[in-house]
């Protein structure tokens, strides 16, 4: 009988090391696919911003970026489960105020989402100087979001 608890033993600490690697390999995926998304976001807002800033800007290449943005938005604050910070060993910028704070976070990723919203609309009729002032508020949501969760670079 002592052997059978033994191997239970064995078997129950067997199954949480391998529990814990695959939840170490899980914040590192999951925290990739978070990096992966907002590299999303900055490749959209950088060929927003590029245009924005041309004495013609292309709309074709703003909306193109626009839709960037807009189809990343929304997968932000799904990449922030517990565990995924700088607890989980893999190099991120994610501040331990996210979960600390996560309504507040959770509220300036809706931000983001309605700002994204208003750029793709905004683009959408080739107005350059209305998709400069939605251009204006996405930047205020990024902005808003990084100086009170993302590590200062």
């Amino acid at each position: 009988m002592k052997q059978h608890h033994g191997m239970m033993a064995a078997l129950a600490i067997g199954a949480l090391a391998f529990g814990g690697a695959a939840l170490a390999a899980s914040a590192s995926t999951t925290i990739q696919a978070r990096q992966a998304n907002f590299k999303q976001l900055g490749k959209g807002m950088k060929a927003v911003m590029t245009e924005l800033k041309a004495d013609a800007p292309n709309v074709d290449a703003i909306k193109a970026g626009a839709a960037l943005i807009d189809g990343a938005a929304p997968k932000v604050a799904g990449f922030f489960p517990k565990g995924t910070g700088p607890e989980a060993g893999v190099k991120t910028e994610a501040l331990p105020v996210i979960w600390q704070k996560g309504p507040e976070f959770k509220a300036a990723a809706e931000k983001l989402v309605n700002a994204s919203k208003g750029l793709n609309a905004a683009a959408a009729t080739g107005d350059v100087a209305r998709i400069k002032a939605a251009a204006g508020a996405l930047g205020g949501a990024c902005k808003g979001c990084h100086d009170t969760f993302k590590a200062k670079d």
